[in-house]
């Protein structure tokens, strides 16, 4: 197996760019979706339980980490890794801080739910990956 990429033209090349030069990178290109329904199919095929049983399990799963991650708490699913919530914010001085006007979550653009694999997942992932490119046609 595969981790299949393209090739394209980069939208900011960063500071160091030269004028008038052209800059790619290399960006993966997914095969295909993995859904619910496929997993809990290899779930039922591998294991005792059945296909709507693991549906259930796994569909149930949501709203909890939903909760969880809502009340601030990083959410571990063991030998997968955790899901947690990041926010992305401006910058601001001490001296605003100081003002009695100034409201810190008024600087906050927004947030990222962000997966964090665990060491062991990418160390497997890492003795197995391979990448192909795909041509444009």
């Amino acid at each position: 197996m595969s981790i299949n990429y393209k090739v394209s033209r980069c939208k900011n090349p960063g500071k160091n760019a030269v004028q008038g030069v052209n800059y790619f990178s290399c960006k993966a290109s997914k095969v295909s979706d993995y859904d619910f329904k496929e997993l809990a199919d290899d779930i039922a095929t591998a294991t005792t339980v059945t296909k709507a049983d693991a549906l259930a399990v796994l569909a149930s799963i949501k709203p909890y980490i939903k909760n969880a991650l809502l009340s601030g708490r990083r959410v571990v699913l063991n030998d997968l890794g955790s899901f947690v919530i990041s926010v992305r914010s401006k910058c601001f001085s001490q001296d605003a801080m100081a003002a009695s006007d100034f409201s810190p979550s008024a600087q906050i653009k927004g947030y990222h739910i962000n997966f964090r694999p665990e060491v062991e997942l990418k160390k497997e992932i890492a003795q197995k990956i391979s990448f192909k490119r795909l041509i444009d046609a």
